[in-house]
């Protein structure tokens, strides 16, 4: 006969749930897009798990939680500011750059222009990133929309690899990528801040 244990009910539910609660590091990281390029549709897809296709546009910013594990053992608290992507509003985007450990640089695979506009932000943030220390990563947004497609998955890489930065194609509308865009930021950033 094999050996029994007994078992409180519901004491190991109340444990895990207790120690879900709990997250070793809590980053700051920006989400930075031109409009529409689909930043909220992202982190509403990580942080409830939905996809909405009548998003009203972003102002100023946007702040969300969300405890992810980056290990079995590693859980971390990512305060998510999601933020416009029109002209106007990028002082706030600024602003923000020096209290954050990393970022998304979201553009739309169907929209070459979003591209251009990260370029551009790239180029008038320069030393406030240099300043900031920060770990992005490029992300390609909108990869079900493959037959709209007019950046090519080899020429986002290169602009990535001459950016020095990771890159990874998303969808919210289907869930591609999303918890893997965020634990591959977090696990950079955890790692980054372990070698300080």
């Amino acid at each position: 006969m094999g050996q029994s244990c007994s078992v409180q009910p519901g004491l190991s539910n109340r444990v895990r749930r207790k120690s879900l609660k709990k997250y070793f590091w809590q980053f700051r990281v920006v989400l930075v897009g031109d409009s529409t390029v689909g930043k909220t549709s992202i982190v509403l897809r990580l942080t409830e798990g939905t996809f909405r296709e009548d998003l009203q546009k972003t102002i100023g910013v946007d702040y969300y939680i969300h405890i992810l594990e980056t290990t079995p053992t590693v859980r971390v608290k990512l305060q998510l500011w999601d933020t416009a992507g029109e002209r106007e509003h990028r002082t706030i985007t600024y602003s923000h750059l020096q209290m954050i450990l990393g970022g998304l640089l979201v553009f739309d695979l169907t929209n070459r222009q979003s591209l251009d506009y990260l370029t551009n932000w790239l180029d008038e943030s320069g030393t406030v990133l240099e300043q900031c220390k920060c770990i992005f990563i490029l992300v390609g947004h909108k990869s079900d929309l493959s037959a709209e497609r007019q950046i090519s998955q080899e020429e986002a890489e290169q602009i990535a690899a001459n950016l020095g930065v990771r890159y990874i194609e998303t969808s919210a509308k289907d869930d591609t990528n999303i918890q893997e865009v965020f634990r591959t930021l977090a696990s950079s950033i955890a790692e980054s801040v372990k070698t300080e």
